[in-house]
């Protein structure tokens, strides 16, 4: 039973997180990935699926955390509106594979607020904590985390770009980002 100072908390982790603070990411992720996790296993009804959501929706939220208005909802019921779209995203890209190569080309028809000037000094300051965490990571972690991450490909297309098994890239991802998060904590 989630009480009203759980929900504040969860409220204040979210609104940290909007500001940068990746130790408060850290935290929101633990309180939230096993529930998220189970809703959306739930809706796409495989693991390898569910662990690429789970990775789609907390980058999602990192990047939109500014965004999160608690006037509006509790922040875990914001992140499973989030996790929801991003799940049932993944279903529809499953189920109408043809149509979706055509959709990628078209432009997106919706305005982002441009909130790059006024976030960017914590940026700054968040991406040399994140080079700073990364070095207490292994290379073959961070490879496949820059693979994630940045180039956003799914485990299979991992596994068959570095030449490794699935599970070993699943367990570099996992490993890689509990070591990261560790490592946050202390540079923070």
């Amino acid at each position: 039973m989630t009480t009203e100072s759980d929900r504040r908390l969860d409220a204040d982790l979210l609104t940290r997180s909007g500001r940068g603070d990746a130790a408060a990411f850290a935290q929101l992720y633990d309180r939230f990935s096993p529930a998220l996790y189970s809703l959306v296993l739930r809706m796409v009804r495989e693991e390898t699926e569910a662990e690429d959501v789970l990775q789609e929706g907390f980058s999602h939220i990192w990047q939109r955390a500014a965004t999160y208005d608690s006037q509006r909802s509790s922040a875990f019921t914001w992140a499973v509106m989030v996790f929801r779209h991003k799940a049932i995203d993944r279903l529809r890209l499953h189920q109408r594979p043809e149509r979706n190569l055509g959709e990628m080309a078209q432009p997106r028809h919706f305005a982002e607020t441009d909130d790059a000037s006024a976030g960017e000094p914590a940026m700054r300051e968040l991406r040399m904590q994140v080079r700073s965490a990364l070095a207490h990571i292994s290379d073959e972690q961070k490879q496949a985390l820059e693979l994630a991450v940045f180039s956003e490909l799914r485990h299979e297309e991992i596994a068959e770009r570095l030449g490794a098994p699935l599970g070993t890239v699943k367990t570099r991802i996992r490993r890689g980002l509990l070591r990261l998060r560790e490592a946050l904590r202390h540079v923070s």
